[in-house]
């Protein structure tokens, strides 16, 4: 029997279906790893490649710039992409004083992984640049903004992250 899309959005704003999940999510070691990328900095910016697990031990991958001069963003900006490798980092916020990261999902993500995904990139993040998560923001740029980030924002407003 399939789930109807109102049975399924209140199920995906239900609090008793997160914390049990977030709970799960805090307790599972993100094992970040940070590695250099020289050959993408540009002077007085520069480029970790993240590599962290999901709740599910699939591998997150993202690129983190910031300027060398801020050392910790005044705010980090959120992407997503398809590709790392064609993605572009906003070399513009940087040089502003943001930090941006932008990172891709492994393929074929349900949407619930896909938060939690997003929810775990935002605590690295946080720990990396020494921030609240307030200072998160969620881009999306000129499209719709995803439902893995309204969903994480939610979870933001109401201080389960």
């Amino acid at each position: 029997m399939a789930v109807s899309d109102h049975l399924l959005r209140h199920l995906l704003l239900d609090p008793e279906f997160w914390r049990p999940r977030l709970q799960r999510l805090s307790q599972e070691p993100r094992q970040l790893v940070q590695v250099p990328r020289p050959d993408l900095e540009r002077p007085g910016i520069e480029v970790l490649e993240l590599r962290l697990k999901a709740h599910d031990g699939a591998d997150l991958r993202g690129l983190l710039a910031r300027s060398a001069y801020h050392r910790t963003g005044d705010q980090v900006r959120l992407r997503l992409c398809g590709d790392l490798e064609t993605s572009a980092l906003d070399w513009r916020a940087v040089e502003e004083g943001a930090t941006d990261l932008v990172f891709r999902y492994p393929a074929a993500r349900r949407l619930q992984d896909r938060v939690l995904d997003v929810v775990r990139l935002t605590q690295a993040a946080c720990s990396l640049e020494s921030i609240d998560c307030s200072r998160i923001e969620f881009h999306a740029g000129h499209r719709p903004t995803p439902d893995e980030f309204v969903i994480a924002d939610l979870f933001r407003s109401q201080g389960w992250i």
